[in-house]
């Protein structure tokens, strides 16, 4: 999307307003709402100049578009653990599978008991050393991860303790920057 819009502005031309909207919405979902530690200067520079564009707030757009997708109640929770799921090589032939769903508030948390299940079976079928659910709340910037295997090894690798199966991550948003690396050299 930054490439598209960067495009636009060399050749002095602004994007028609449908174009602008879901130029603006694909950047804000990829680094979520400009938080996510993959944001880079180019993305900031995009959001500012289709604001302009749009004369909207980006953050509140943002914001409408996670509220928006964030109910999941209507989705099993197998749905919820293997809808964004990626699995990593950790040493030798094991594996470990991170999923992530974003959300707004803490109500998923009470679907715990169940996630955990689905984590565990998911575990048990693919023959995974672990199986962990980042659940990232994108307006609190931080993430709670569930964890089926090694709990607290998990819990060592970010310096922190465990609670039944449970790691709060405040300020943790990327699984790709700040999980998958440290679960990978620390498992």
């Amino acid at each position: 999307a930054t490439l598209v819009v960067e495009r636009f502005r060399n050749a002095g031309m602004e994007p028609i307003h449908s174009t602008a909207v879901m130029l603006l919405g694909a950047v804000l979902s990829d680094t979520v709402i400009l938080n996510s530690p993959t944001t880079t200067e180019r993305d900031h520079a995009v959001v500012e100049y289709l604001e302009r564009v749009l004369a909207v707030y980006a953050e509140e757009l943002g914001r409408e578009m996670f509220e928006s997708t964030a109910d999941v109640s209507d989705l099993t929770a197998d749905q919820i653990v293997s809808q964004d799921a990626k699995r990593y090589q950790v040493r030798g032939d094991q594996e470990i599978c991170i999923a992530q769903i974003e959300v707004v508030g803490d109500g998923l948390l009470e679907r715990k008991d169940e996630l955990l299940e689905a984590l565990r079976r998911e575990r048990e079928d693919k023959d995974l050393a672990l199986y962990a659910l980042m659940i990232t709340d994108v307006l609190a910037k931080s993430t709670e991860m569930l964890v089926a295997g090694d709990v607290a090894a998990v819990a060592r690798s970010f310096g922190v303790e465990a609670t039944d199966s449970m790691i709060d991550l405040p300020g943790v948003m990327s699984r790709k920057k700040q999980v998958a690396p440290k679960l990978m050299t620390s498992l």
